[in-house]
C-alpha cells in the first residue's frame, strides 16, 4: 500500500511540471520582437514599383519570412522616419524600448555607432559562399578589425560624368571608351582632355570641368579630386593628411584650373547643384555623376554621355561608392541579435527579395551576372568596384568634417590662403573635428 501511494504521489508530481500528462499546458514562449528602422528610401527596382521604398522591402520580408517559420514567428516593428531625424529616431532612442535594432542606410554617423560600440556585427552569417559574392573592396568599406559592421546591400557609385559630343568637338574621340563601359584616364591624360576642351569652347559661360564650394555638398568629389596627383587623403591612424607633397600638389592643380576657367569662375560661391545643371544644359564638358544623374541626362535631357573615373597617377582611376546596407545594434538581448541576424540572411537567400537591390548596383556579382542585360551600366559598375575608394574611411563626426572643409576651399578659390596653407588648414581643422567625435566616442 505504501508502495502504491509513493507511486501516485510521484506521477501527481510529474503531472505538476508538465511532464507529458497533459494536464497543465507548457508556458508559451515569449515572441522576440525586432524593431526595425529605415529612411524614406525610394526602391524603384522597375517601371511597375516607381513608388517602391526600403519599407516595403521590410514588409514583404517580413510577412514572408514568419509565414516559412511559424514556430518561430518573430513580431517586427517596421518604422521610418525622415532623413533629417535619424538623431530623434535613432540616436535618441538608445537605451529605450524604442531603441534601433536594424537600421537601414548609409548612415554618416556609421563610424560614431562603431567607436561608441553599439554595433552587434554580422560575421556569423557571412560564409564563404555569400563573401565571395561580394567584392572584396566593398567587404573593406564594410570592416573594422575583423568585424563586419554594415551589411551591404546596393551601391551607388559617383564616377565623373562626360559630355561625348563636346569631347567629338575637341577631336578626343580616342578618349571615348566603349559604350557602356566606363573611361580610365591618367592624371596627365585627363590635363590633356581639359586643355583640348578649353581651347574649343568659344561661349565664355562653358567650362571643362566642375568646381564649387559655396557648402558642405558633394566634399567628397573634392576630396577625389585631391587624390589626383598621389594624395590618400588619410595617414594609417586615420587622419586628415593633405598637408604632403602631393597633397599640396593637387591643391595648386585645382587652384590653376580656376585660374584658367577651366572650372567655372566664382566656384566659391557655386554648389554640387548648379555645377549638375550647368552639365544637364550643356555647359560643362565633365561633372560628377551616379546613376540617378545619368538616367537623367539621357532620359530628361537627352544627352549624350558616357563615365569615366576621377582621374589618378596609375591611370586606373578612382570612383566613390556610397553603400547602403543592415547595421545591426546591440541592445543587450542575444534572442533578438539571433533573430534580427537570421532574418537578414533570409533576405539574401531570396530573389524575390533582392529585386529591391536593383534599384541601384547590386552587391552581390550573381544577382548582377543575372540582370546584368535588363539593366544599363549595371554590370560596368559592377566591375568598377575595384576602383572604389571608401571616403568615410570610418572616420567618426564626418558631418563635423564636412562643415570644416569646405571653406578651405572656399579660400582656395577665393585666392586668401596659398594651397600650402589651405593644405595646413584642412589637415588642422578637419582632424579637430575627427578628435572631437572619438572624444564623444570613447569618453
Amino acid at each position: 500500500m505504501k508502495k502504491k501511494i509513493t507511486a501516485m504521489v510521484l506521477f501527481l508530481i510529474l503531472c505538476t511540471v508538465g511532464a507529458g500528462c497533459g494536464s497543465a499546458p507548457a508556458p508559451a514562449q515569449e515572441q522576440v520582437t525586432v524593431r526595425i528602422k529605415c529612411p524614406p528610401m525610394t526602391m524603384a527596382y522597375d517601371a511597375d514599383h516607381p513608388d517602391a521604398e526600403i519599407y516595403d522591402l521590410f514588409r514583404e520580408a517580413a510577412e514572408k519570412y514568419n509565414s516559412l517559420h511559424k514556430d518561430a514567428e518573430i513580431n517586427f516593428i517596421i518604422e521610418k522616419f525622415q532623413y533629417v531625424d535619424e538623431k530623434a529616431q535613432v540616436i535618441d532612442k538608445f537605451g529605450t524600448k524604442e531603441a534601433a535594432d536594424i537600421l537601414f542606410g548609409g548612415s554618416f554617423n556609421l563610424p560614431t555607432y562603431l567607436l561608441e560600440g553599439r554595433l552587434a556585427f554580422w560575421n556569423e552569417i557571412v560564409d564563404a559562399s555569400l563573401r565571395s559574392d561580394i567584392d572584396d573592396a566593398i567587404w573593406t568599406q564594410c570592416t573594422a578589425d575583423g568585424n563586419i559592421f554594415l551589411m551591404p546591400f546596393f551601391q551607388l557609385q559617383n564616377t565623373l560624368m562626360v559630355n561625348a559630343e563636346l569631347m567629338r568637338n575637341a577631336g578626343l574621340d580616342e578618349y571615348i571608351p566603349e559604350e557602356d563601359t566606363i573611361a580610365q584616364w591618367s592624371t596627365d591624360e585627363f590635363n590633356q582632355i581639359l586643355a583640348a576642351l578649353r581651347e574649343s569652347m568659344d561661349e565664355a559661360l562653358t567650362f571643362p570641368l566642375f568646381a564649387y564650394a559655396a557648402n558642405n555638398q558633394g566634399d567628397l568629389h573634392t576630396m577625389t579630386l585631391l587624390r589626383a596627383y598621389g594624395c590618400g587623403i588619410f595617414d594609417e591612424e586615420g587622419n586628415f593628411a593633405i598637408n604632403t607633397p602631393e597633397g599640396i600638389r593637387a591643391l595648386e592643380w585645382l587652384k590653376e584650373l580656376n585660374r584658367q576657367e577651366i572650372s567655372p569662375k566664382g566656384a566659391e560661391n557655386l554648389d554640387l547643384a548648379s555645377n549638375i545643371n550647368l552639365f544637364y544644359h550643356g555647359q560643362l564638358a565633365v561633372c560628377m555623376g551616379n546613376q540617378v544623374n545619368l538616367n537623367d541626362c539621357r532620359n530628361i535631357y537627352g544627352l549624350d554621355v558616357f563615365l569615366a573615373n576621377f582621374p589618378s597617377p596609375d591611370g586606373n582611376g578612382y570612383a566613390t561608392a556610397y553603400l547602403n546596407g543592415f547595421t545591426l545594434f546591440d541592445n543587450g538581448n542575444p534572442e533578438v541579435l539571433r533573430a534580427a541576424r537570421d532574418f537578414i540572411r533570409f533576405i539574401y537567400s531570396d530573389k524575390d527579395l533582392l529585386r529591391y537591390s536593383l534599384s541601384s548596383t547590386p552587391v552581390l556579382k550573381s544577382y548582377v551576372e543575372e540582370y546584368k542585360d535588363r539593366i544599363r551600366m549595371m554590370q560596368a559598375y559592377s566591375d568598377n568596384s575595384v576602383n572604389t575608394v571608401d571616403f568615410l574611411n570610418n572616420t567618426p563626426n564626418w558631418e563635423g568634417v564636412r562643415a570644416a572643409f569646405y571653406p578651405n576651399i572656399q579660400d582656395l578659390y577665393k585666392g586668401s590662403k596659398t594651397p600650402a596653407q589651405v593644405a595646413a588648414a584642412i589637415d588642422v581643422s578637419c582632424n579637430a573635428a575627427v578628435m572631437e567625435g572619438r572624444a564623444i566616442a570613447s569618453p
